[in-house]
């Protein structure tokens, strides 16, 4: 009997330690997939590289210089934050429209997934401007012969937002997306808010063409300056807690100076001038309210055909808002999305989207000095310019 339990214990000491062997195999396994999904992996399969730390980060960086230099540039722009009603008993005082822009540079591996560095600028669920950076690895399947695939994978990013001080945030986040190698739609559940933010990425150009020259005759060298004007409309969201005032979308007329630098890089100084009605709570009929914006922003642009451009980017703005209660100013962050066709060496058509983050007091009948009107500008607009 005592032999009988001794053997019994000795294979019960041998299939735990086989197991625990298997246990810390798979979990080395998974560890090394996981791995591989980081631009290190990009570098070289963790499989190939010593255990040390000094290799894994000098394949960071050589991987994430491969992913700079051999990816793709693609335009990304956020497109919808979804507030559920379970978690967001105030969802309707929320921001869902998170207007914006961003850029990334994407490669596609040997095994068909994607990896890509971003940096992007949005419009929070707090009506106050959010910026972004990271990295994303996405794994992807197809769907029948189409071009059509699915995927789903990881997002690993930083982020200040106002109401946590801007400090830096890191953002771990799962990703699911659908669509093509041309034009891609992601998701992405914050389980920290409990949100659901969804984007939208086009992909403009190769490495080979952004990497190349642009000739003395392309127009955007021969004729780097455009004057244009023209008109937009103008969507304007209060963000007011109680919703008790009603702010009305109107058209914005715009003149703007625009200079081209370097192979991709355009700067602008554009003046917006616009007028909107506001009703407000327990205060009879309307008043206007008159709103002149002068702005500054560096972009840079992508070349989606040799006469026709992509450009996104971001800068400052000076406003002042006047009605019939007092005047005010803001000084505030602006995002600029849109395109540019030279049509012809002198006649261009130049539009897009720009998002102003304003703020105003001492503006609206019947309410304080204190109380803080939020336009949040966000101006659809269309424009003829003179090249020279």
């Amino acid at each position: 009997m005592t032999e009988v339990i001794r053997k019994l214990a000795l294979a019960g000491f041998a299939f735990a330690a086989l197991s625990s062997a298997a246990h810390a195999g798979f979990a080395a396994d998974a560890w090394n997939a996981f791995i591989d999904t980081t631009p290190a992996g990009y570098a070289r399969p963790a499989a190939e590289r010593p255990g040390e730390w000094q290799p894994f980060w000098e394949d960071t960086l050589e991987g994430s210089k491969r992913i700079f230099e051999e990816g793709r540039n693609l335009l990304v722009i956020p497109t919808y934050t979804n507030h559920p009603r379970w978690a967001w008993d105030n969802r309707d005082e929320q921001n869902a429209y998170p207007f914006g822009m961003g850029l990334a540079r994407q490669v596609i591996d040997e095994r068909g997934n994607e990896r890509l560095f971003f940096i992007t600028s949005f419009v929070d669920s707090n009506y106050r401007v959010e910026p972004m950076v990271g990295y994303s690895w996405v794994a992807r399947w197809p769907i029948g012969s189409s071009g059509l695939h699915w995927g789903a994978g990881y997002l690993a990013g930083i982020t200040m937002r106002g109401d946590y001080h801007w400090l830096p945030c890191p953002l771990p986040l799962p990703v699911a997306k659908i669509g093509t190698d041309r034009v891609s739609f992601y998701g992405t559940y914050i389980p920290f808010t409990d949100v659901l933010f969804f984007y939208t990425s086009i992909t403009v150009d190769d490495a080979a063409s952004h990497k190349m020259p642009l000739s003395p005759e392309n127009r955007f060298v021969k004729n780097p300056n455009l004057l244009y004007g023209g008109w937009g409309w103008r969507y304007v969201d209060n963000g007011e807690e109680d919703t008790s005032n009603f702010m009305k979308n109107d058209d914005v007329r715009f003149v703007g100076l625009r200079h081209y630098s370097g192979r991709s890089w355009q700067t602008d100084f554009k003046f917006k001038r616009s007028s909107h009605d506001i009703k407000v709570r327990h205060h009879a009929g309307t008043q206007s309210i008159d709103i002149d914006s002068y702005s500054l922003t560096i972009a840079y642009n992508m070349d989606v055909t040799r006469d026709f451009r992509l450009f996104a980017g971001a800068g400052a703005g000076f406003a002042r808002a006047k009605s019939s209660s007092g005047s005010d100013h803001s000084v505030h962050p602006v995002m600029t999305l849109g395109f540019t066709w030279a049509m012809t060496d002198h006649l261009w058509l130049t539009g897009g989207m720009d998002t102003s983050i304003m703020r105003f007091k001492g503006v609206v009948d019947g309410r304080g000095d204190s109380y803080g009107l939020r336009p949040m500008p966000t101006d659809f607009e269309l424009a003829l310019g003179f090249a020279f």
